[in-house]
């Protein structure tokens, strides 16, 4: 499983910037309140259980839309496969559907906004999907330094609004924390660190740290290579994932 991912991102890695033909001057479109019409593609490999071979592969597809300075909204679309030794399927997963406003001031060096996703059970297959209508509101707030470091902090809520009476029921937190770098010469480290709290299973959390860096390939194109990991805790969502992401700025 471990070849596998290495070989996966190598490939991504090299073969994804020659699809950027952009013309115009961006910025990098990775801060909590910036508002760019983009194209993003984002791979990825899922380590479930890498012990017993149980992995998740998907081909994420984003399109963001600003609307002024304040608003955007975006359609998040996966393409997955599940892989086990007892059964191995691929097809649609559940579409995102999100609306943001967000501010910031240059005086205070501080933003803070607001976004409402909504989780589609569009999945084709049980295993690519939750079964539930979801609502996820999330709050956020940011500030940022001249060094070109900046820190963000928010709390995601998921809950079940519909869906099949068969499958658990969605009551989740999470808590995020955000310390990243922008360069002046156009590359980023960025990490973040996820808490989850399940408030269906008392007691059940998980911690997941995570790392990207990304650059910009050539003007209005960006690229970055993103990996995070099960930390902590006694729920257990995944053991590993590696990605990439590709993003065309505004179109």
């Amino acid at each position: 499983m471990l070849k596998k991912g290495i070989l996966f991102f190598f490939l991504c890695a090299v073969g994804l910037p020659g699809f950027g033909q952009i013309q115009k001057l961006c910025d990098y479109g990775i801060l909590p309140t910036d508002n760019v019409t983009m194209l993003e593609v984002n791979p990825s490999l899922t380590a479930i259980d890498d012990s017993k071979g149980v992995s998740s592969s998907q081909l994420l597809f984003k399109t963001y839309h600003a609307i002024n300075v304040h608003y955007n909204w975006g359609i998040e679309t996966p393409l997955a496969r599940y892989e086990s030794a007892e059964k191995s399927v691929s097809g649609l997963g559940d579409i995102l559907a999100n609306a943001t406003w967000s501010t910031f001031s240059d005086e205070t060096q501080y933003g803070y906004g607001a976004k409402m996703e909504i989780f589609l059970p569009t999945a084709t297959d049980k295993l690519l999907g939750s079964g539930q209508l979801q609502a996820s509101p999330s709050i956020f707030v940011w500030r940022r330094f001249s060094s070109g470091i900046y820190v963000a902090g928010g709390y995601k809520h998921y809950v079940s609004v519909i869906g099949d009476h068969a499958r658990e029921d969605i009551d989740m937190g999470r808590f995020r924390i955000n310390v990243s770098y922008l360069s002046p010469a156009n590359w980023w480290i960025q990490t973040n660190w996820y808490y989850h709290q399940n408030f269906r299973q008392s007691g059940k959390m998980e911690f997941i740290p995570e790392a990207e860096v990304g650059t910009l390939v050539s003007s209005g194109t960006a690229l970055y290579l993103v990996g995070s990991t099960h930390a902590g805790g006694n729920m257990h969502s995944k053991d590993w994932t590696l990605g990439v992401g590709f993003k065309i700025l505004y179109l």
